[in-house]
């Protein structure tokens, strides 16, 4: 009896210990601070703003955060050029580009900073909606992809000192 008890706590403790799952990718943030995140833009592209903003927030705050004197500061610029490729007389290309300036603050200065340049095509034709659709849908997906890279990156970061809320 004693024999198949201690065989019952040993083999519980083992598949107890022994488990070795952690996840490899987890929500990682600021967690004990809060971030304010300042986006600015020339240009009449508010939504565009407003998105990268949010995706911003989420990624890199937590809702029980402390307030704090971190600061994310990012510079939006949005260009539209020609492609120079007619696909029909009625379809040519245009590209929308995405310049983005990013530089993190605490209450000592400046903690990293860099730039990230993303890019996107579409057919631009005769018809209004079309295109109004196509050129809205380019600026929502690069606001997006660009603001998930620079949250990868900040949150990836090593700083050479040590974080001065």
């Amino acid at each position: 009896m004693k024999k198949i008890f201690t065989l019952i706590i040993l083999s519980f403790l083992f598949f107890q210990v022994s488990c070795s799952f952690k996840p490899l990718y987890t929500q990682k943030s600021f967690s004990p601070y809060k971030l304010n995140v300042i986006i600015k833009q020339k240009g009449k592209y508010s939504n565009n703003v407003v998105l990268m903003k949010n995706i911003l927030e989420k990624r890199l705050n937590n809702p029980n955060s402390k307030p704090s004197n971190l600061k994310l500061i990012v510079s939006l610029n949005i260009k539209v050029n020609n492609l120079g490729v007619n696909k029909d007389l009625n379809t040519f290309g245009k590209r929308v580009t995405i310049l983005v300036n990013y530089a993190m603050y605490d209450k000592n200065g400046p903690l990293t900073d860099g730039r990230l340049e993303n890019s996107s095509t579409f057919n631009f034709s005769s018809n209004d909606y079309g295109n109004l659709s196509s050129l809205e849908d380019s600026y929502s997906k690069l606001v997006k992809d660009t603001s998930e890279s620079v949250a990868n990156l900040i949150l990836a970061e090593n700083f050479d000192r040590k974080l001065i809320p």
